[in-house]
């Protein structure tokens, strides 16, 4: 799974068909009955998820870094 840079230097973006509606903003693990979803919102810095058409933004709270956050993800889902 690639992490892709964005304009925004608080968001990056997933290339990934999520089955998700277009639109759908997701703030907590309550907002949503995707398991893939659900976890990475459980990833300590990342404040929100927007799906648009096959990929996810992950947007971080403006303390956390890119870094301990690439690496959660990346250790939690390197069997996708």
């Amino acid at each position: 799974m690639e992490l892709i840079e964005t304009p925004n230097p608080n968001a990056k973006k997933i290339e990934i068909k999520h089955g998700l509606e277009v639109g759908t903003v997701i703030k907590s693990t309550s907002d949503d009955n995707n398991e893939f979803c659900n976890k990475l919102i459980s990833v300590s810095g990342i404040n929100t998820i927007f799906a648009g058409p096959d990929f996810l933004t992950l947007t971080k709270e403006e303390n956390s870094n890119w870094d301990s956050i690439n690496h959660a993800i990346l250790t939690q889902f390197d069997k996708i």
